[in-house]
């Protein structure tokens, strides 16, 4: 298994204070904005949201319906952009866009609501999830009559073992020695890639494929493998055998049970792209530009968190990645926000040189990397530098494509990752986006949550920027 950078726990904590020209950030408005699903803390509902519901959407529609097909290990909650939808000046003419889309939290429910949105993700993993979970033109008597198919041809299909060696995803688990780190047991695996070979060979339309194999990456991570999350991957207690197509099945299943209750709603449009947010008007290029109402997104952290290793399993199922090279194509189209996505031809920083929040962080990294002779940490100033200067070089491009006076709504959290240094994240982009143009109108506190480093917990808080007035 691969190992991530280890801090030295001696290491005090340093706060960097961070110059805000301008910025008044009320006290008053920084009490805690829960999440239903967060363990630490939680709060009722207002009186009046849980009766606000849409009115076109279904009556009967229980909470998580499309958002259970797939989630991230610690993405936001639907419940907090139902809350940012109705809070900020969105209506059914309005059109958002999530520049980070991640598993597709803000389009599915801005859909619910009738609205027209736009997601963008530089992870094939990110991306293909997303747009499965926003095509609802699928059917869900379909989807039961494939996942059936399947069920009567899988027995057979097991038995030939040597086609499932030649399989991309399993060439790549076993090169990579992902197979003999423990990431998934060969059984499990073996039923897995089988389930795959039949959804390829089925004759049926590639919505239908892509949905299925949505099913199967999902039960792939989260039931057939022995990854764990911690917040970080790790290999856990291995798992000899899984039922892998009865998991698969169930899911199948509740994806054709949503798609009946969404039958009948007048939902939005999402559109998907695969792209770098940095290069916001680039990839939206000729989609509605300069219509875009709003934002609703939570970008990278500034952490040791490489997002690709978390979706590597999904990755390597929809042989998006196949060696190094194409693993480090996917890298270079993200935002810098960990030691091991950092290339000598980065230049996001040069964006950030003479912002004095974000200089202060730098200098005290510098001062603290000095006493250390581990490579990746000597690299922890330079993260800092191309993550903000990335952030801002995303702000600059999505300000073509935003209508004058938008609310954007950035998720972003407190780090203390890098040799316990903190990093207020929504206070530094705050004063980014100003030089850009961006308004600040609020910083809130959303949650709480709980640090392994540093053993503390660290604020997740909502900026909410306006755009430029033209």
């Amino acid at each position: 298994m691969e190992k991530s950078c280890l801090l030295d726990r001696h290491d005090c904590e340093l706060r960097v204070e961070c110059p805000q020209r301008g910025l008044e950030i009320n006290p008053a408005k920084l009490t805690p904005f829960v999440s239903p699903d967060s363990m630490r803390h939680k709060e009722s509902e207002p009186a009046n949201y849980t009766a606000s519901i849409k009115a076109n959407s279904s009556p009967d529609e229980p909470s998580g319906t499309i958002h259970n097909w797939y989630r991230t290990v610690l993405g936001y909650s639907e419940d907090l952009v139902s809350r940012l939808l109705e809070e900020l000046p969105f209506d059914l003419r309005t059109n958002i866009v999530d520049p980070f889309c991640g598993s597709g939290t803000t389009l599915v429910e801005c859909m619910k609501r009738g609205i027209d949105c736009v997601g963008i993700d530089a992870n094939p993993a990110s991306f293909f999830i997303s747009q499965v979970k926003t095509n609802w033109s699928l059917r869900g008597d379909r989807l039961s009559e494939l996942c059936n198919e399947i069920r009567e041809i899988y027995p057979r299909a097991l038995r030939n073992t040597s086609s499932r060696r030649r399989d991309p995803t399993y060439v790549y688990l076993d090169s990579s020695g992902m197979i003999e780190r423990g990431w998934i047991s060969p059984l499990p695996l073996h039923k897995a890639l089988t389930i795959k070979s039949c959804i390829q060979n089925l004759k049926t339309t590639k919505k239908y494929r892509n949905a299925l194999m949505l099913a199967l990456i999902a039960e792939v991570t989260y039931g057939a493998s022995n990854v764990r999350f911690g917040p970080e991957l790790y290999c856990g207690e291995s798992k000899d055998d899984h039922d892998v197509l009865l998991g698969f099945c169930k899911r199948v299943q509740q994806m054709a049970s949503d798609l009946d209750r969404v039958t009948g709603i007048d939902f939005g449009i999402a559109e998907v792209f695969l792209g770098d947010s940095r290069e916001c008007s680039r990839v939206l290029d000729g989609v509605c530009k300069g219509s875009f109402a709003g934002v609703i997104s939570s970008p990278p952290y500034p952490t040791e968190h490489d997002y690709t290793r978390n979706a590597r399993l999904e990755l390597v199922f929809l042989e998006e990645v196949s060696d190094r090279e194409s693993l480090r194509r996917i890298k270079k189209r993200m935002i810098r926000s960990h030691t091991k996505g950092i290339y000598k031809q980065d230049s996001d920083a040069k964006l950030v040189e003479a912002n004095d929040s974000v200089q202060s962080i730098v200098r005290t990294l510098k001062r603290k990397v000095r006493y250390k002779n581990h490579g990746f940490a000597r690299l922890y100033p330079k993260v800092v530098e191309e993550y903000f200067g990335g952030m801002k070089q995303h702000l600059m491009s999505i300000k073509s494509v935003l209508s004058p006076a938008s609310r954007c709504a950035y998720i972003l959290g407190d780090q203390s990752s890098y040799l316990r240094v903190h990093i207020p994240t929504a206070e530094v982009l705050s004063s980014v986006a100003a030089e850009v143009g961006f308004k600040t109108l609020e910083i809130r506190r959303w949650r709480k949550r709980w640090s392994t480093t540093t053993c503390r917990e660290l604020d997740e808080n909502i900026l909410i920027l306006e755009s430029p007035d033209g």
